[in-house]
């Protein structure tokens, strides 16, 4: 079988996959969206503000999700920078809505920091990536000007 055609099969098949999971975030978010205009226009039963904050928030999450899903078929990937983004968001709004327990506020917060000290090695090896190749691009232009007789 040819490798190409293989390929183009998979890239059919996640295309799917992708399309339906953004489907089925879609339809969360609108089910969250309703959830919340519904309690909110309830009059009649007392508002718990941690429940519409919860609500809140889990809208938020699958809004994140969907545009997770829309930047997959815009340029074809999914970035480590957005998951390590909707991590830090998810673990910051949990800490907004779970606030009970000090030992559980203490793990969020180091989970918090352990997520922004990725998100920093993350950035500085990708500028020392970057910066590597220009270097190394660099020096074969200067290489292949001072050395014209060799073919490359």
């Amino acid at each position: 079988m040819n490798r190409n055609y293989i390929d183009k099969i998979y890239q059919i098949i996640l295309d799917v996959a992708m399309i339906a999971l953004g489907v089925i975030m879609i339809s969360f978010f609108g089910k969250e969206i309703w959830n919340l205009a519904s309690s909110l226009m309830d009059g009649g039963t007392s508002v718990n503000f941690y429940k519409i904050s919860e609500m809140i928030l889990e809208t938020f999450m699958f809004f994140e999700f969907a545009i997770l899903t829309r930047e997959y078929f815009v340029q074809d990937r999914i970035s480590l920078q957005n998951f390590i983004y909707i991590g830090i968001t998810a673990m910051l709004r949990n800490l907004l809505v779970i606030h009970n327990d000090t030992l559980d506020m203490l793990i969020q917060a180091a989970a918090i920091a352990l997520l922004v000290i990725v998100f920093i090695a993350y950035n500085l090896s990708k500028r020392h990536i970057l910066t590597q190749k220009h270097h190394d691009e660099r020096d074969g232009k200067i290489f292949t000007e001072e050395h014209p007789e060799h073919d490359f």
